[in-house]
């Protein structure tokens, strides 16, 4: 398996980055795939669209979501019922994950930060979930420590095999290993859409990470109050 060096994947990741803002729908999240190759094709505005304004949702990803069965990081079994009534922040990725998912997460945790500041109890009305693309090594507990460190809100999800290629379908998600390392852990790929679900369990819109975290709480707000 190839290696790769910490600078090397910095350098890969601000190219990807810069991609991004020339063409939004091709926002990748590690290697060469595209939110395309996962079953999400925008126009090329229609990402900055999603993320700014309530608005009807283009029928390739109207439907995207559905039933899950997985286990929570604290070894709890929960499905998407368990969430009944709140809206879910879903977002896929992993904890050795040192490139995107680390830059994402660490935007949605100041974004919940902001949140926890509102007066109309924000937290309360959605539930930030990140479901693993690598169950072989994120295990509950390991979940449950890597996303306490960025936000106590973070609930981590794993399953079987089964249990979590029926949620990637779901979510139009097609992870796989890809042949290099990252400071001698597997590369992931992965799409890197966070996605919110209404109470109803039906997407409501979708946004890319590279958004601000102050425009991430903004968003969040417009759907959730």
């Amino acid at each position: 398996m190839k290696k790769m060096t910490k600078a090397h994947a910095l350098v890969m990741t601000i190219a990807m980055v810069s991609a991004t803002f020339v063409s939004p729908s091709d926002l990748h999240a590690h290697g060469n795939e595209n939110h395309e190759a996962a079953g999400i094709s925008l126009k090329p505005d229609a990402s900055e669209k999603l993320s700014t304004q309530a608005t009807s949702l283009p029928d390739n990803i109207a439907n995207l979501g559905g039933p899950f069965s997985l286990v929570d990081h604290s070894g709890q079994s929960v499905t998407e019922k368990t969430y009944s009534g709140k809206h879910m922040l879903v977002f896929f990725g992993y904890t050795n994950c040192q490139i995107m998912c680390s830059l994402s997460l660490k935007r949605i945790a100041d974004a919940l930060d902001m949140l926890q500041q509102d007066s109309g109890d924000t937290l309360d009305k959605f539930h930030p979930l990140v479901i693993t693309v690598d169950p072989k090594n994120d295990t509950p507990a390991k979940l449950q420590s890597s996303l306490g460190k960025f936000h106590s809100e973070l609930t981590g999800l794993t399953g079987t095999h089964d249990q979590l290629r029926q949620v990637y379908k779901a979510y139009g998600q097609n992870p796989s290993v890809l042949e290099m390392e990252v400071n001698t852990s597997a590369v992931v790929s992965h799409s890197s859409y966070f996605y919110l679900m209404g109470p109803d369990g039906r997407l409501q819109t979708l946004f890319p990470p590279v958004l601000s975290a102050n425009s991430m709480a903004n968003l969040i707000r417009k759907y959730v109050l």
